[in-house]
């Protein structure tokens, strides 16, 4: 975890030292990075401004378009925007428009076009193509060409195209990709064709020669060809079908059905009805019915008149498949149409968009949603700046403020909840972390009108918990469009798996040196490796197809294989290091993926003063700084890894998966370990795709630091990525969280049991807290969980079943409240953990239901738990005292 800090003198100690003394090193580790590949010769050479007196001279040759076109290779990234390279001054003229390159049978061919405007600005820039041709006629068809700039396929699988407009002044560059035939050979030629509108175009001539055997994975298995580039517009994953391990959601009259429980729509095209069908150690019971709505979800709209009576109309299913199901209807009234279209997925997730269209002028006083849950569904909450926890028994009320990553609340208990996100159509996904204040929040027109809207959740009445989003007054004109959308996700969102999170076991080590790991790992007892970038075989940040570092990575994952260990590898979006052989390419995007921001300007919580020398040199603008260290030992010492920001939601999104495709086939990953992510719902999904793709089981776990502080604008760090829980095995939340939270806190925002999942402890290190939900500490970065493995096995915690305190069922009990008791029973034995919330010693009478248990304990002991506690023999469990803070882990055998 690279950037979590529980103060910020902790942060300026553990990075502000190392980054400040590494920053001073920047120039000189930076300026060349020859070794590693980023800056090469051919970089330096297009690092070099051309003359005054070559660029007059240039000037004075005024094209006839306007604008000067340079051809150029692959090799020699364009990189200045405000002026060119001096290579390109000293090129012959009739080399200008003209590119020449070598290839292999069946590769992606990348190649640029510079644009400089020094006379106008240009719109609407375009790039067309013609075949290539060899002598003996065969072809390589203009269908195989594609311009990144111009557009692409989006993350929903979707063809878009982008305008692409050049500042005066400015050099643009356009890349271009093309698919080269398993059959081509010989030298073809071509043209490209750049015009502005509808201008006589520039031509340029191409000239390819193919040569050589095929080439596997159309080159990508060498980052410096630049064909990855073509995963940009990747469409692996998407897919009409469920994942694991979820049914086809199904259709019943007005009746949805999924893996969870059941949706039904009342005529407003709105839930009258949820309910969840797991009992309350979240194990999946066609005997339970849990009813989250109290009554029917309304959407009302209140004028200066009174409320409006919407008449609904009839409501159509528009789409089914077994991965979702499309409906629509209308409301009408005097004064509106309320349109309603809704999608609910196989995961459990809908998505709401609700059109108001006025039919004339109309004063309003509110427009607002209600949402009624039942007392049961509303014990606990998160969110609206609340910590989780226990719901507040009183009025709740909240106002927005996009300063503050707020824009969600989930109220539930542990077998039964609602999360509801509010947005509009304008809603970008903000950023997360210490970098929220340079991405936040848009605040929704609809919903937010000028900071006038809100949230009440008023206090329990007859047996009702009522949520109201509410927009408040405003006058809205005829044909002025309204869109009041939210996000509704039930929970739990899948079954909990106590089998797997006993049996697979997790080494996770900070040490930049991986040789030591597997070792490490197989005398612990582990069985999987999580590989952290900053390391001796992961350099650098998100890109763990380095080319230097591949052939390091995959020898260890083999040999860890031949070991019977998994490798998972940290992999998500957010920040991306500066090593990236595709930087410059994706730079001429504009903030398409390299997210825009101050640029050299930018002051952030690890940067306060300024940006790494190397970003003000080379990006100057149009970045944010991000993460960056210094490799002190290993392969690397002495180098450096520095990152900037990505954009989410982007085409990057594309590029992640299809990597992460390529790092499954290629070098064998068992999964991926996610640290605070700019991922969606949308692109996880088609990643448990590709990771299910050949049967074999594949793990994503998710981290997050404490983002309840200024700089993450107060936002819950496990409400951040519920969305994305359909799709992680495990949470490991609780960076900058300590043991002292409550009882109730560890339940609801660490634990991932109400959503479904299991955890591990981070640096609330109490292990008989931990146990309490199933916890226990990561090796080596949160403690030692050697001696706990052990007693799960010896106990047969893999055939065990959870009955957690929460539950009013739970076999074993006590008359103490700050002595919450968990018990897990196999057979005829059970284990019972017993964690004392206070700070004194308490005491309590445990009780046993043992009808519930299943057996009479003849048996009472603790075992012994090195580190942990002393084994003993118990004559009864009548009365127990427990000191501040501590515990007892119980063994009852009959």
């Amino acid at each position: 975890m690279k950037k979590i800090f529980l103060t910020v003198v902790a942060l300026l100690l553990t990075w502000g030292n190392a980054g400040l003394k590494a920053q001073e090193t920047v120039t000189n580790a930076f300026d060349d990075l020859k070794r590693t590949g980023t800056v090469n010769e051919q970089d330096s050479e297009m690092r070099q401004a051309a003359s005054n007196d070559a660029l007059q001279e240039l000037l004075a040759q005024k094209p006839a378009a306007g604008y000067f076109c340079f051809a150029e290779d692959r090799m020699h990234d364009i990189r200045l925007d405000q002026t060119i390279p001096a290579r390109w001054t000293e090129r012959a003229f009739d080399t200008w428009q003209q590119v020449e390159g070598d290839c292999q049978p069946g590769e992606f061919y990348t190649w640029q076009i510079g644009l400089f405007t020094p006379f106008k600005e240009l719109k609407d820039v375009s790039v067309a193509f013609s075949d290539l041709v060899n002598a003996d006629g065969n072809k390589i068809k203009s269908s195989s060409f594609q311009c990144f700039n111009q557009g692409g396929t989006d993350t929903n699988g979707q063809t878009f195209r982008k305008n692409v407009c050049i500042p005066k002044g400015h050099v643009q560059a356009l890349w271009i990709g093309m698919d080269i035939p398993v059959s081509a050979k010989g030298v073809y030629k071509g043209k490209a064709f750049v015009k502005e509108g509808n201008a006589k175009p520039v031509e340029i001539t191409i000239v390819l020669n193919v040569s050589g055997s095929p080439i596997a994975n159309h080159g990508d298995n060498e980052g410096w060809r630049k064909t990855r580039l073509r995963w940009l517009n990747s469409t692996l994953g998407n897919s009409d079908d469920p994942t694991a391990p979820y049914t086809p959601v199904t259709l019943r009259k007005k009746t949805l059905s999924w893996l969870g429980g059941e949706v039904e729509l009342s005529s407003s095209g709105l839930p009258c009805k949820i309910i969840t069908c797991y009992d309350a150690n979240n194990r999946l019971s066609d005997s339970v019915s849990n009813a989250v709505l109290a009554k029917e979800m309304v959407f009302i709209i209140e004028t200066s008149d009174g409320q409006e009576a919407l008449k609904p109309g009839s409501l159509h299913i528009t789409n089914h498949n077994n991965a979702s199901i499309n409906w629509e209807t209308t409301q009408k009234s005097r004064n509106f149409d309320v349109v309603c279209q809704g999608t609910f997925g196989f995961d459990g997730i809908g998505n709401i968009h609700l059109q108001v269209k006025p039919k004339r002028d109309v004063e309003i006083k509110d427009i607002r949603l209600e949402v009624p849950y039942t007392a049961y569904a509303s014990k606990y909450m998160m969110g609206l700046g609340h910590k989780g926890g226990f719901r507040p028994d009183t009025l709740i009320s909240w106002k927005w403020d996009t300063d503050k990553h707020q824009d969600k609340i989930w109220m539930g208990n542990v077998n039964a909840g609602l999360n509801l996100h509010f947005m509009d159509e304008n809603f970008v996904r903000p950023l997360v972390n210490i970098y929220y204040a340079l991405g936040k929040l848009n605040l929704p027109v609809s919903w937010g009108n000028n900071n006038r809207g809100g949230i009440h959740i008023q206090p329990e009445k007859d047996g009702e918990t009522r949520m109201i989003a509410y927009s408040g007054e405003r006058c809205l004109c005829k044909n002025e469009i309204l869109h009041y959308d939210f996000d509704m996700q039930i929970t739990p969102v899948k079954p909990i798996d106590l089998k797997l999170q006993a049996t697979e076991r997790f080494y996770h080590s900070n040490s930049d040196v991986s040789a030591g790991y597997i070792p490490a790992a197989l005398k612990a007892g582990a069985n999987l490796i999580n590989v952290h970038h900053k390391k001796d075989i992961y350099p650098f940040i998100n890109y763990p197809y380095y080319d230097e570092s591949v052939t390091d990575l995959k020898r260890f994952i083999s040999e860890a294989h031949s070991k019977d260990l998994g490798v998972r590898l940290y992999y998500t979006t957010r920040e991306l290091t500066v090593k990236i052989p595709e930087l410059w390419a994706l730079r001429s995007l504009g903030g398409e993926v390299i997210h825009d921001g101050p640029g050299k300007d930018a002051r952030t919580l690890i940067h306060r003063n300024g940006p790494n020398e190397w970003l003000n040199k080379n990006l100057a603008t149009h970045f944010i700084p991000a993460w960056y260290n210094a490799f002190k030992e290993g392969k690397y010492a002495g180098d450096m890894d520095i990152s900037v920001i990505t954009t989410p939601d982007s085409r990057w999104n594309n590029y992640y998966l299809a990597g992460l495709d390529w790092m499954v086939k290629n070098l064998g990953v068992d999964g991926i370990y996610i640290d605070d992510s700019a991922l969606d719902r949308k692109t996880l999904q088609r990643a448990r795709r590709i990771l299910n793709a050949d049967g074999k089981r594949r793990l994503i776990d998710i981290h997050s630091w404490n983002h309840m502080n200024q700089w993450a604008g107060y936002a819950n760090s496990l409400h951040l990525y519920t969305e994305l829980f359909p799709y992680i095995d495990r949470t490991w939340i609780g960076e900058g969280f300590n043991a002292d939270n409550t009882a109730d806190f560890w339940l609801v925002e660490m634990s991932g049991i109400p959503f479904g999942l299991l955890s591990e402890t981070l640096d609330a290190r109490n292990p008989f807290r931990g146990m309490i939900f199933g916890m226990l500490p990561r090796l080596p970065w949160s403690g030692n969980p050697v001696p706990l493995w052990q007693l799960w096995d010896s106990f047969g915690m893999n055939k065990a079943s959870m009955h957690g305190y929460w539950d009013e069922n739970c076999p074993v009990k006590t008359d103490n409240a700050n002595l919450p008791a968990t018990v897990y029973t196999n057979g005829n034995k059970a284990l019972l953990v017993i964690a004392n919330w206070t700070d004194l010693p308490q005491k309590a009478k445990i009780s046993i239901d043992e009808k519930a248990l299943g057996f009479h304990p003849a048996t009472i002991s603790l075992p012994e738990i090195r580190n942990v506690q002393w084994s003993s023999r118990l004559n009864n469990l009548e009365q127990c005292e427990i000191m501040g803070r501590s515990g007892m882990i119980i063994l009852l055998e009959k």
